[in-house]
């Protein structure tokens, strides 16, 4: 009896699950038809700085009239933002300075081949006062041996690849950091490092597109070196690990190519020059120097020779 009681209910709730499934079935079909029409767009996560100067959509336009593929932007920002949404399997491809990071996304079986396709570039700054008198200095070992002899401070701070850059500076130069001038800073975030220095009175490498937009404040640190291609950090491109067959992947490649192409390479050279100053705000990598790939830089300094 009590399930006869219950048989109203019981055909309201079979006309609801009978509507449930309608609902689901017509709502997957929808959503198979989704991938299909978007299986030639690239998902990309993209690190913030190229986000912040328009280049990677300037990229994405540029391949787009070159190719039958699209381009959407999925995630830009911090490295480790955008490295989980690539975890996610949410982007074909990544992008982002060449790290631990990126590397271990490969390592991880998350992404293939990463290749280098641009460069950024840091500064050398100090406060006004310069009292290493190293302002206009273009190599920029010779700034530090400055610095390293006028018993000046220097900051140093937790980002790997400035720490990288500067360690390759200090090799090349064969200097030796005195432990009492040096103030290292746990943190890589550029409002904390400038702030310290600015109160330190000490030099320091920061980027220079955050240095030179406003994004940061400079706390009155000024720019003391810079052009030196030593200073530069190279950006990777990753694709997404998948079946090699697939669209999707295919379009990952496609743009990972077009990113080294010659053509490419050379445009860099041109994209943002003037904005802030006479420079690029990146430059070309070498993609093949025995053909003579790589446009000639003729913003590098004397130790580009």
């Amino acid at each position: 009896m009590r399930l006869l009681q219950r048989n109203p209910a019981g055909r309201v709730g079979r006309q609801v699950l009978c509507l449930v499934i309608a609902l689901g079935t017509s709502m997957s079909g929808a959503a198979a038809q989704e991938p299909a029409a978007e299986s030639d767009t690239v998902r990309c996560a993209v690190i913030g700085g190229m986000g912040d100067t328009g280049l990677f959509e300037e990229v994405a336009r540029r391949f787009e009239k070159q190719s039958k593929y699209r381009v959407r932007i999925v995630a830009a920002g911090p490295k480790r933002e955008i490295a989980e949404v690539f975890q996610r399997g949410e982007a074909d491809l990544i992008t982002m300075h060449a790290s631990d990071t990126i590397i271990n996304l490969v390592a991880d079986g998350y992404g293939v081949d990463p290749q280098p396709w641009a460069r950024n570039d840091l500064l050398l700054v100090g406060p006004p006062s310069d009292p290493a008198k190293v302002r206009g200095e273009t190599d920029a070992v010779v700034a530090l041996q400055k610095i390293v002899a006028a018993k000046s401070q220097l900051l140093m701070h937790s980002s790997l690849g400035a720490n990288e850059v500067l360690a390759d500076l200090l090799a090349a130069g064969e200097i030796t950091l005195d432990p009492a001038r040096v103030t290292s800073l746990p943190s890589d975030r550029h409002r904390e490092m400038l702030k310290r220095a600015a109160a330190e009175q000490a030099y320091t490498v920061v980027g220079r597109i955050p240095f030179l937009n406003a994004k940061i404040p400079r706390h009155d640190m000024e720019i003391m070196v810079q052009g030196d291609p030593r200073l530069r950090r190279p950006y990777v491109v990753v694709v997404a690990r998948g079946d090699e067959s697939s669209t999707r992947i295919q379009a990952a490649r496609a743009l990972q190519q077009f990113l080294r192409n010659a053509e490419t390479q050379e445009w860099l050279l041109a994209f943002g020059r003037g904005k802030y100053d006479s420079q690029p705000l990146f430059f070309p990598v070498v993609v093949d120097k025995a053909r003579g790939h790589t446009p000639p830089d003729k913003s590098a300094g004397p130790a580009a020779k």
